[in-house]
């Protein structure tokens, strides 16, 4: 069986080491991509097309969480569900008018995180 694909994008390199850790720990058989910014996490999509599931902080640099969902939506790629994350609960609604699958406020526990993607799979 193949490794599942997934894209970190987080600007804060404690957060994404933190998001990595619970995965490591609770999935098996993951591949994971991390990225720095929304800019950074569009070149990787374009290269790596087999990307299954995505983790995306909204608050980055350069291209932030929501301008990253707009610019994904419209690509003509295959669609993943996206898990936007924020310490700021007000993004909610609109991360997830803009195409997140599901939303999560940090901090982050391994509950929320879990949690979060079972929901999004379905």
């Amino acid at each position: 069986m193949s490794e599942y694909k997934i894209l970190v994008i987080d600007d804060d390199f404690i957060n994404r080491k933190l998001l990595i850790e619970i995965l490591r720990k609770k999935l098996y058989k993951i591949k994971i991509i991390e990225s720095v910014d929304g800019r950074d996490a569009l070149d990787i999509i374009e290269e790596e097309r087999d990307i299954e599931f995505i983790l995306l902080d909204i608050e980055m640099p350069k291209i932030n969480g929501l301008e990253f969902l707009d610019i994904y939506k419209s690509k003509n790629i295959k669609r993943v569900p996206v898990i936007a994350i924020s310490s700021n609960d007000s993004r909610k609604k609109e991360s997830l008018l803009k195409g997140a699958n599901g939303f999560i406020t940090k901090p982050i526990t391994e509950k929320k995180l879990m949690n979060a993607i079972r929901s999004s799979m379905n």
